[in-house]
């Protein structure tokens, strides 16, 4: 068990979490970068996968695909990508490609940067992405591929005082964070990611990275160790006293004084039903997506009893300010999921918020629960996320007041025939 600054105590377990592998982040990321392909080298469960968790996305002609690993492939010293690649420039024409490794190919100890390098054309990049299951979990994979776009990044002079956000939101949530930084008089360097790869932005030593989404830690400290810019240390900019922090300690790094508690407060009317009926409810978090924090952070500011916050991995340092927001409350660093089991069905909370893996199981029990991914892929950040964001957290509750009670047989009795039937 280790202290965090105030009375925090945060306890590290060792447990594997019970998430998606890297390679789900595709899912966003080739929707954002919109000049980009995403060529993932694995196996036929990879691609099973994909198939599944990505399945929608069939029909928008998606710009990634899978390089698929067969026995024969396992007595060679490295897989030909050649053709392959030949293929993705004459088909989609990207501006970049993204190599992604997945649990097989690392074990086999594939030399990405090599293979990457070797496909590489001055015109078309090959990047490598370690995304492999066994190693990160499926938000750091953004952290990976924000890490092969680093070299890219043209360098910014010094004396050139700008913001860059990191972390992938859609347009509607850029366009609401442009606006609100120069509304508050401080310049925007630009994105990382960026709608596209040939539009990077300049990063240097007067460059201010805010991080916008908590799984981005290794690309913060690279930026801040080789170019030398300058990392708010915030909260994060989720629900209004989270946005609040994040921009008036934003604009002070510009040497801009603003008090924002009217604008927070005005945030919190607009979701006062919702704080209503969040308001002691008790909560608990498993782990998943790595934006536990913030999320149970935003639920202590409302009321709620967070019983548990549990993520997959903290960084002390990046994680400061929010681990010191949850004074008082249990923090778990790679929670053991048995452990967890038994407190759940002690404790009984009222919402659980866990990963689309351990969902039907609590639900087949009688929990309320929500799917952590959903945080992930919808417009949850600054002042205009703050609405979708609580609403995300009361809609199983209200689903669960406007279905019948519980039936235990249903769910626990005689649903799969025996083997003798």
């Amino acid at each position: 068990m280790a202290s965090v600054p105030g009375t925090t105590q945060l306890i590290k377990e060792d447990n594997v979490t019970h998430s998606f592998c890297g390679l789900a982040s595709v899912g966003w990321l080739y929707q954002k970068i919109k000049d980009s392909f995403f060529l993932i080298l694995g196996t036929h469960t990879c691609a099973h996968f994909l198939q599944n968790a990505l399945g929608m996305m069939i029909f928008a002609k998606p710009r990634f695909g899978i390089a698929l690993m067969e026995e024969s492939d396992l007595s060679r010293q490295d897989p030909k990508l050649e053709d392959v690649i030949a293929e993705i420039r004459r088909d989609h024409h990207p501006s970049v490609i993204f190599l992604l490794s997945s649990c097989t190919p690392e074990v086999m100890k594939v030399d990405f940067k090599g293979l990457a390098h070797s496909l590489s054309t001055s015109e078309v990049p090959v990047l490598f992405v370690p995304a492999s299951g066994l190693v990160y979990n499926f938000t750091q994979a953004e952290d990976s591929v924000l890490q092969a776009m680093v070299p890219f990044c043209p360098e910014a002079p010094a004396g050139e005082k700008s913001v860059v956000f990191v972390g992938s939101v859609n347009d509607s949530i850029a366009d609401d964070l442009r606006s609100e930084a120069e509304e508050l008089g401080i310049k925007v360097g630009g994105f990382l990611p960026e709608n596209r790869f040939d539009q990077l932005p300049a990063i240097g030593p007067d460059t201010v990275l805010a991080p916008i989404q908590p799984y981005l830690s290794r690309v913060v400290s690279r930026l801040n160790r080789e170019r030398g810019s300058k990392v708010l240390r915030s909260l994060f900019p989720f629900g209004p006293t989270g946005t609040r922090v994040f921009w008036e300690d934003l604009a002070a790094m510009f040497d801009i004084t603003v008090d924002l508690h009217e604008r927070e407060q005005a945030a919190w009317d607009r979701i006062s039903d919702q704080v209503d009926l969040l308001k002691g409810k008790r909560v608990f978090f498993t782990a998943d997506t790595m934006m536990e924090l913030p999320l149970a952070r935003f639920l202590k500011n409302v009321g709620a009893e967070v019983v548990e916050c549990s993520s997959a991995y903290i960084n002390k340092k990046f994680h400061a300010r929010e681990l010191e927001a949850l004074d008082g409350v249990k923090v778990v660093e790679q929670p053991n999921f048995h452990r967890q089991l038994q407190d759940i069905k002690q404790d009984n909370p009222d919402l659980i918020v866990t990963s689309l893996m351990t969902a039907n199981p609590f639900v087949g029990n009688g929990f309320i629960v929500k799917w952590s991914m959903e945080f992930t892929l919808m417009p949850i950040h600054s002042w205009s996320g703050v609405f979708t964001l609580a609403n995300l957290f009361v809609s199983p509750l209200q689903r669960r007041n406007k279905l019948p009670e519980f039936d235990e047989s249903v769910w626990l009795k005689g649903v799969m025939p025996s083997a003798g039937h």
